[in-house]
């Protein structure tokens, strides 16, 4: 007997992927931009600054995932789609495209978010 899993599992499962991503990446970046102590110059502020704001979108997209999404939440939706889109849209525009991350490393988070959202999508529509 198999087991049938929905749209909304999917749709958590890889928002909390794109969570955990996001928040291994930025705390691993936090942690080396650390270990020389504080940053010495404003680039390097703004580095550290950004690997923050990662880590943190990335607790927040799986704590939605896991309270609204999980539910399938119209706000959770919402909060998902709009704030990690622009984060992931951003991200491509500004560092993918002009070539300062590479495509494949650059395009795994987008993909993940554009699948968690259509599945999302479908969730809602249930």
């Amino acid at each position: 007997m198999g087991r049938n899993i929905n749209a909304r599992t999917v749709s958590v499962a890889l928002y909390v992927l794109w969570g955990l991503l996001h928040m291994g990446l930025g705390t691993s970046m936090v942690i080396g931009d650390l270990s020389d102590g504080a940053p010495a110059d404003e680039v390097a502020a703004e580095s550290l600054l950004y690997f923050i704001a990662v880590t943190v979108l990335g607790a927040q997209a799986i704590y939605v995932a896991l309270t609204l999404n999980r539910v399938a939440s119209p706000v959770g939706f919402w909060l998902n789609t709009v704030v990690l889109g622009v984060v992931d849209v951003a991200f491509f525009v500004l560092l993918v495209v002009p070539g300062h991350v590479d495509l494949f490393g650059g395009i795994a988070g987008p993909v993940v978010w554009l699948a968690a959202t259509g599945f999302a999508a479908v969730a809602l529509r249930k």
